[in-house]
């Protein structure tokens, strides 16, 4: 969160308020995510969660689902990174991690922040319209999907090469 000027003296208020209110957060699932994630792992593809959020905030994903740590190689919080999303820092800092180049990637974001990191990483890039218009994720991702049901998903099964 941004604060400058006489907004400083308001963060730790608005800080306190939004760690009370995702305590209480639903962090359901995108429709066929566990699917996806199945088949491209099937594969021997190395997965990684690459998130602009806090531990503490990753602490209220872990107590709603708590297999979710467990399902992917690597996962990088706020903590990992010296510069947020659109910095690129923080997905070249997960293909490290991974051992893998970045033209060897695939980012998944629903974020505009988050596809220009991707972008800026050399990453092919996957557009999650579940928080913003597919109009809206076009002009900045390679494919743009609504779900992991989306009928474009076999294309992106074909980029991590989970299907022929």
């Amino acid at each position: 969160m941004l604060f400058s000027g006489d907004l400083e003296k308001e963060r730790p208020a608005v800080t306190e308020r939004l760690n009370r209110f995702e305590q209480t957060m639903q962090f359901d699932y995108v429709e066929g995510f566990r699917e996806f994630l199945a088949a491209i792992q099937a594969k021997g593809i190395l997965t990684a969660i690459v998130t602009s959020s806090n531990q503490l905030k990753m602490a209220n994903v872990y107590r709603s689902h708590s297999d979710f740590r467990n399902l992917f190689d690597a996962i990088l919080t706020a903590e990992d990174f010296a510069e947020s999303k659109p910095h690129p820092d923080c997905y070249l800092r997960a293909a490290a991690r991974l051992g893998v180049q970045p033209e060897e990637c695939v980012v998944l974001e629903d974020s505009f922040n988050g596809i220009k990191s991707g972008r800026a990483a050399g990453m092919t890039v996957v557009g999650l319209a579940t928080t913003n218009a597919v109009s809206a994720l076009q002009p900045l991702a390679d494919i743009v999907v609504s779900d992991y049901h989306d009928q474009e998903m076999k294309k992106i099964l074909q980029l991590f090469g989970a299907i022929e």
